[in-house]
């Protein structure tokens, strides 16, 4: 019983409430919250199982708690947004490493068609860093409070366009690709300090951030004229904070572009451009999740 209940419970006056019925009272709502706090956050975080090696479970399924997750033909693997741990389990389901991720990743499958078909692998996004399961290892367990979803290979998913069958799809054209290699090229003049790439760089991201934002406004307009008022209310949320992302970005973009035109401050310029990238990372994870 911590000090705030023991103050509440015997010196609390109510008038003529007895101070058994008050401390009934306070118990009671003390175990309704932590029941309430245990319900949501049971909810509130997803566990993903990747399989490697079990005599349960076929090799390279992945499945959302009970529920065996199948893709669809064209699809060569799932990509996590903002997902928050890892942990490989042995074969008694104990932990043999875990981890934090800090980006959003792709579980690509081995399948017939797919650029992976020899072997399935675990990456971030951008192929920074890839997760190998460690020896004993029979399954990877991701947790994140976020969605995932099925992509194809070049890691984006099919939007149906005026469809005639069910496998007739067309890729939906958005700039992130785009912005996510213009700034690798960015990335990569700051490091060689190739300043006269990374001028033409910078003025390509910004246009290329512009027409982003322009675009992710005119979709929330569109999608509000359809939408209920639950979901609207439901939706600002993740939407503005994508869009809070996408301008914390820009203002990371204009002071990596000041620390690289200054021969003092050159060398710092690097972290800004990367802090650039981990905010279009989450908002390019918020966005999606909408969905």
């Amino acid at each position: 019983m911590n000090k705030l209940t023991f103050f509440l419970i015997n010196r609390f006056s109510a008038g003529k409430t007895d101070h058994n019925n008050m401390r009934d009272i306070i118990l009671k709502a003390l175990i309704l919250g932590v029941l309430a706090l245990s319900a949501y956050s049971s909810t509130s975080l997803a566990d993903y199982k990747i399989w490697y090696d079990s005599e349960n479970f076929q090799e390279h399924q992945i499945y959302n708690g009970n529920t065996l997750l199948v893709p669809p033909d064209w699809a060569c693997g799932r990509k996590f947004s903002m997902p928050s741990y890892y942990r490989h389990l042995d074969v008694y389901y104990n932990t043999l490493d875990s981890a934090d991720f800090w980006k959003d990743i792709y579980v690509w499958i081995e399948k017939p068609g797919c650029p992976y078909t020899n072997t399935s692998f675990i990456e971030y996004i951008d192929g920074s860093q890839t997760f190998s399961p460690p020896l004993g290892a029979i399954a990877i367990e991701i947790s994140t409070n976020y969605s995932s979803r099925w992509v194809d290979e070049n890691g984006s998913w099919p939007v149906c366009n005026n469809c005639v069958g069910p496998t007739e799809y067309g890729t939906e054209t958005h700039e992130w690709e785009n912005i996510f290699g213009a700034i690798a090229t960015l990335k990569k003049s700051v490091f060689k300090k190739d300043f006269v790439t990374f001028n033409d760089a910078i003025i390509h991201t910004k246009k290329l951030l512009v027409s982003l934002e322009s675009d992710m406004n005119d979709r929330i307009q569109e999608a509000d004229f359809s939408r209920s008022k639950d979901d609207k209310y439901r939706l600002a949320t993740v939407e503005g904070a994508a869009l809070n992302h996408l301008s914390m970005a820009r203002k990371q973009l204009e002071q990596c572009e000041s620390l690289a035109n200054n021969p003092r401050t050159v060398d710092s310029a690097y972290p800004s451009c990367d802090f650039m990238l981990e905010n279009l990372q989450q908002s390019q994870s918020l966005w999606r999740s909408r969905n």
